[in-house]
């Protein structure tokens, strides 16, 4: 697997506005799901804008990017565009589906949406009856009963209380930007919350942008949870931490959390599209991802995670295609933003739970460098290090932050020899005193992609930018052993840790470490199109031919397997007897393939023609190349008038 889940126990405070506490609540931190704190990370998937046969292809990516959640707008006058004849199978069957591949759902029945759709989600029957939308008008009250009423019996069941993946509902939707007096919204949303609670809907309402849910005393309205939504490109530390630092002191028993985080953008008749526009690239989704998590956010979903296709004419002035400029492109592609969501995910696959219930300790970090701003977030023994580039500049520096295992809470300094290095608006999450397979993880200044046992050994996967230097520190009792390509490495004996150098290269470095951990260490770009596979160890014959030194007994947990290339994405992945397979998906041309696997492998095919491999043994590493045919295609001949 790629890490930890995203959850840790979790702790039961106050919940008497919550009916199944034992199934779903939050406090302050975090939300809390079957007894578990969670990290919920999120992306936007809208199902009418994808066609139903492409629904799980869609979801393997949102999955194989890390995603423990699935948002999406429910559409008004999508499933009732005459009045009284509505069907909401197709909104039923994305949700079964989304139940089926794993996922936690976020469902947004409006009434109104947005989400650059045609008036807004309202029916064109609705619009024609001329009363105030979105208003305390009793009309506009009986309008939105009727669709609640549709809508709603659907959500409550498929909620979490009951079985299905429902673990928000949102009402609602940036009401702060409806020019109403304020006591009219709130008798809108008090409105809207007194149905949801008669139809049944027990886990938790939120809404966004919506202050007038912030009022602690009304009943109605503090059961429903506000959040905010940015859309800020490269405008982030201007509007994002001061916007949270007042939803925190407005909504101070509610967690931090980011309904719409963004994903992108949309494109209008006349101007650029999506992935043309600037502030809207991987880089952007990196810092402001990362920015978001290190102010003590711990549910977050983009809009979009995919975009998608506005058909007939629920676009309007706007472009039908609604690719946003999303990690997963409108025809189902992956690009450099789909790799940097999934590098997200894949750390806090790691230490998601770390996070739940962290907090920001005041000056306990250093930088060397005013241009580098340094932050830790501690969580119990563990912690997480936030590094920034502000100044849109190569950085080198030193940092220091606390050791959250240590009683007296002890300053580590890094590196131990010379200085780290950060690119242009480059932002790091580095791991601090996080247990791994076979060992604890002190800390590491590349990010962590992935860790596992392969049977009788086990593996850590780091990453950083090609050429640089990064540092890890490893718990051992004893003198360690580092067989491998070091730039340098110390062992603190009273501290029972070994602090190991190493230059990231163009492809994969291994380290050795006390015969029985694989440091592998590779450049970011190659990292995040690698991907770890599990496998029953029933697939390795027994007994298997391990060295003398390697007679530890097998563990029956699942073989995790790496497979280190330039892939596009790991599809599916199987095992039968002694034989193992994997889909892995690449670009048309030569690519040369890395698995870290146990002894011994035999033979190896590919697409069913029996392929050359090197094995080491030592190692644990099996190496093939191969080539990947162009795709088909055809010449299209345009004829004139």
């Amino acid at each position: 697997m790629l890490g930890a889940p995203l959850t840790s126990p979790g702790l039961v405070q106050g919940e008497s506005q919550f009916q199944n506490p034992h199934i779903i609540r939050y406090d302050a931190h975090c939300f809390t799901i079957n007894g578990r704190d969670a990290f919920v990370f999120s992306g936007a998937f809208h199902y009418p804008r994808c066609p139903r046969a492409l629904w799980g292809d869609r979801l393997v990516k949102f999955r194989r990017a890390g995603f423990n959640t699935i948002e999406s707008y429910v559409f008004w006058n999508y499933h009732e565009p005459e009045e009284g004849r509505s069907d909401l199978s197709e909104f039923e069957g994305f949700v079964k589906l989304v139940k089926e591949m794993g996922f936690w759902m976020i469902a947004r029945p409006g009434p109104y949406v947005c989400a650059e759709w045609d008036a807004g989600g309202f029916p064109h029957w609705v619009v024609a009856k001329r009363f105030p939308l979105r208003s305390s008008h009793p009309q506009s009250i009986e309008t939105s009963q009727h669709w609640f009423n549709q809508a709603l019996p659907v959500i409550q069941r498929s909620q979490a209380t009951t079985g299905g993946p429902i673990i928000m509902v949102q009402i609602e939707n940036e009401y702060d930007y409806c020019k109403l007096p304020d006591p009219e919204k709130k008798e809108y949303i008090r409105a809207l919350a007194r149905m949801a609670s008669n139809a049944g809907i027990d886990v938790p309402l939120i809404t966004c942008w919506t202050r007038q849910v912030r009022e602690r005393f009304d009943p109605d309205l503090a059961r429903v949870m506000d959040t905010c939504n940015f859309y800020p490109r490269w405008n982030i530390l201007k509007e994002v931490p001061p916007a949270l630092a007042k939803l925190r002191k407005e909504e101070p028993a509610s967690p931090l959390g980011v309904t719409e985080l963004q994903g992108g953008w949309f494109s209008e008749f006349g101007g650029k599209l999506s992935a043309d526009q600037d502030g809207v690239d991987g880089a952007q989704l990196n810092m402001l991802s990362k920015t978001v998590i290190e102010q003590g956010v711990t549910y977050f979903s983009y809009y979009m995670g995919f975009g998608g296709t506005s058909f007939d004419w629920a676009a309007k002035r706007l472009t039908t295609t609604y690719d946003y400029a999303a990690p997963i492109r409108e025809p189902g592609g992956l690009w450099e933003k789909y790799y940097a969501a999934r590098g997200i995910g894949a750390s806090l696959g790691m230490f998601g739970g770390v996070l739940t219930r962290a907090e920001a300790p005041e000056n306990a970090t250093q930088s060397t460098n005013k241009y580098v701003s340094v932050t830790e977030r501690i969580g119990g023994q563990s912690a997480v290090v936030f590094v920034r580039e502000n100044a849109n500049a190569e950085q080198r520096y030193k940092m220091s932050f606390e050791d959250p295992a240590s009683p007296t809470r002890r300053t580590i300094t890094v590196p131990r020899q010379g200085e780290l290095v950060l690119g242009p608006r480059e932002m790091k999450m580095f791991p601090v005193q996080i247990p791994v397979p076979g060992s604890q993880l002190r800390y590491s200044t590349a990010e962590v992609l992935g860790y596992g046992l392969i049977l009788d050994r086990h593996f850590l996967v780091v990453y950083d930018e090609r050429g640089r230097a990064a540092e890890i520190a490893l718990a051992t009792e004893h003198e360690p052993t580092v067989e491998g390509d070091a730039l340098y490495q110390y062992w603190d004996e009273d501290y029972e840790s070994v602090t190991i150098g190493l230059r990231v290269e163009k492809t994969e470095k291994i380290l050795y470490v006390n015969d029985h951990l694989l440091l592998v260490a590779l450049p970011r770009d190659l990292a995040l199109r690698s991907w770890t596979a599990e496998f029953p160890p029933s697939v390795v014959p027994s007994p298997i031919a391990l060295e003398e030194e390697e007679t530890r007994p097998r563990a029956p947990k699942p073989m995790t397997v790496p497979f280190i290339a330039d892939m596009a994405m790991l599809g599916e992945t199987g095992s039968h007897q002694s034989r193992m397979w994997a889909d892995l998906d690449f670009a048309p041309g030569e690519h040369d393939v890395l698995a870290l696997l146990p002894p011994l492998p035999t033979k190896c095919r590919v697409d069913g023609v029996l392929t050359d491999f090197k094995y080491d043994r030592h190692w644990r590493t099996a190496r093939v190349h191969l080539t990947t045919p162009a795709l088909p295609s055809q010449s299209i001949a345009l004829m004139g008038t």
